[in-house]
């Protein structure tokens, strides 16, 4: 007899725009999740699971963060209504692209980005 499955919350993924703001906020401040969640006092899962929408976000936690990221409540509401805009990753697109890179174009990428 096959054992039935439980549904988790961790098992589904519905990002939302409060997530992303903690997610742009820890990176901004160039925290891992594992160092955040330290500051925080709880698990790199935890901090991934809030991130990505695998687990409800309380207001709590959101104090939380801010408290550790140096920013204000106004800040991070501004982010979530869209007030303020969430810059998208530049490394993660640049690392996306030069994966996609034939080796001859890698060495012209590596040749300019050494000479910064």
């Amino acid at each position: 007899m096959k054992a039935k499955k439980k549904n988790r919350r961790s098992d589904i993924k519905t990002v939302t725009r409060e997530g992303q703001t903690l997610k742009y906020l820890r990176e901004s401040r160039r925290l891992s999740m594992r160092k955040a969640g330290r500051i925080i006092g709880v698990s790199e899962a935890t901090v991934n699971h809030l991130e990505n929408g695998r687990m409800d976000i309380t207001g709590d936690f959101i104090q939380r963060f801010l408290n550790a990221y140096g920013y204000t409540a106004d800040e991070f509401n501004l982010y979530v209504e869209g007030k303020l805009e969430i810059p998208e990753s530049n490394l993660a697109e640049c690392l996306a692209i030069i994966k996609r890179l034939d080796p001859a174009k890698l060495k012209t990428v590596k040749a300019i980005l050494q000479s910064f």
